[in-house]
């Protein structure tokens, strides 16, 4: 499971000494020296108690534009504190509302990812910041035995649950370590730094029905696989000619997948359909060949 990292350095360190010292240091998660180092910095980080209140309501009171020195809104519950520009790490803020909190309410369950068991395809250090804390159950999967493909069957190793109490440190392993977040009892936030990675963009990851032991959907898709599907449908030859080679020689699983799906929807009619996923299902991908199939189940009368 998640490893929980002991560090007792009660001194504090600003969000600029944080991001100068791991733009020097970098952050490896395949070296403990790196590890130690970079949890080091990320808890002096968290001793701070006003920083991050601070930069908020400079935000808010529009003393500090959003993107100014890499600081910005992310994703629903998210405010990135450094982006990957300064160096191969990310820095950010997630706000976990409580059950009792109207955005939760408003925005549903899935917005904060609660409820759902996912894997990460990076590395992260969490560091639990304000509140009670996100509460995790927490599994791991061996991931390179995995074909990526939905409805997979998938051994999950169950070890519990763990809770993000203030002070708290933990090391998620990127396609190894799974969780299933669940409200604080009150509102909560953590302090996370990412291991960012030029692969990252193309390694798949999951969220997994736990229950049946399987992958319930592949997550990671990129701009890339957009782009094709769109130059596809908008008519061309040569787009047609370039998803073909995509789908018969792409590195990519997903492009592979991506592409013919990209040609079964222009081909037109039924029958049409089925010969493009008959080509896609013998093109040599076991990931595309089982999606394939299963397309070409569903579509038979």
């Amino acid at each position: 499971m998640a490893r929980l990292i002991e560090s007792n350095d009660p001194t504090t360190a600003s969000l600029e000494e944080v991001c100068d010292a791991l733009t020097v240091w970098g952050f490896d998660p395949a070296e403990e020296e790196s590890i130690a180092h970079a949890a080091h910095w990320l808890q002096r980080l968290g001793n701070d108690r006003d920083f991050l209140g601070d930069l908020l309501i400079g935000m808010l009171a529009g003393r500090s534009p959003a993107g100014e020195d890499g600081i910005d809104v992310g994703e629903t519950n998210r405010v990135v504190l450094a982006t990957p520009g300064r160096g191969n790490f990310s820095l950010s803020a997630s706000i976990w509302p409580s059950q009792e909190e109207n955005i939760l309410r408003a925005s549903g369950s899935e917005a904060f990812a609660y409820g759902l068991a996912h894997d990460h395809n990076h590395d992260f250090l969490v560091l639990g910041y304000f509140g009670p804390g996100v509460e995790f159950e927490n599994y791991e999967y061996r991931y390179d035995p995995v074909e990526g493909w939905r409805g997979e069957p998938v051994d999950l190793l169950p070890f519990g649950r763990s809770r993000l109490a203030p002070g708290s440190l933990f090391h998620y392993r990127a396609h190894r370590d799974i969780h299933v977040l669940h409200p604080p009892q009150s509102l909560s936030v953590a302090l996370t730094l990412s291991h960012e990675h030029a692969a990252k963009g193309w390694m798949d990851h999951y969220l997994f029905d736990v229950e049946a032991g399987r992958i319930a959907r592949v997550l990671g898709h990129g701009p890339s696989e957009a782009f094709l599907r769109i130059a596809v449908a908008l008519g061309g030859e040569e787009a047609k000619d370039l998803a073909a080679r995509f789908g018969r020689h792409h590195p990519s699983d997903r492009m592979r997948l991506c592409a013919w799906r990209a040609l079964a929807a222009s081909a037109g009619s039924g029958e049409a359909q089925d010969a493009v996923w008959a080509e896609a299902e013998a093109c040599g991908s076991r990931v595309v060949a089982a999606a394939s199939a299963a397309r070409r189940r569903a579509m038979s009368p």
